[in-house]
């Protein structure tokens, strides 16, 4: 959700949620999918109607990302404006998470992760793997369950955790 507040101008802003509405079959759909299902849960998706999809695209940039009197941004401004008056001032105006930091599960991996790799062994691990750009002790150990799991792993190990390519920097293990 922070890659979002980066975009300056409608236009661009308005372009890449198009994208992102257009490849989100890609994975994000389909990850939902998988996971509620094989936990017996049908998810619902309300925002993904089409007809919703298309008032969401009628609507300025600028009031779906407001900035504050802070000078910091506020995500889905007019989402929030529109169900003020239904929903507890708590709930309405919270800060957004992606799940897997709402749900704590990104805290839960990265956890589990150091029980698999620690820390030290990470840094290092990652310093023999530089040219993969490892950010964080978790995607260190994917990268080495997965390196020892496939024969041929560099079709997987392209994509460990490129997903938060926009979130984290450098490696910090």
């Amino acid at each position: 959700y922070t890659y979002y507040k980066d975009f300056g101008a409608d236009m661009p802003l308005d372009e890449e949620l198009h994208r992102s509405i257009c490849s989100l079959h890609n994975i994000n759909l389909q990850r939902v999918d998988r996971m509620t299902m094989a936990h017996s849960i049908e998810g619902r998706v309300p925002f993904l109607d089409l007809k919703m999809i298309e008032l969401g695209q009628q609507i300025p940039s600028h009031l779906k990302i407001l900035k504050d009197r802070k000078g910091g941004s506020v995500e889905k401004w007019v989402l929030r404006k529109a169900f003020e008056d239904l929903l507890p001032k708590e709930i309405v105006w919270r800060g957004k998470e992606q799940f897997d930091e709402g749900s704590g599960s990104a805290d839960i991996l990265d956890g589990m992760g150091s029980f698999y790799l620690l820390r030290r062994e990470a840094q290092v691990y990652a310093g023999m793997h530089a040219s993969q750009g490892l950010r964080s002790s978790e995607e260190c150990a994917y990268h080495k369950l997965l390196s020892e799991a496939f024969a041929e792993p560099d079709a997987v190990l392209d994509n460990v955790a490129r997903w938060q390519e926009d979130r984290l920097g450098s490696v910090q293990p």
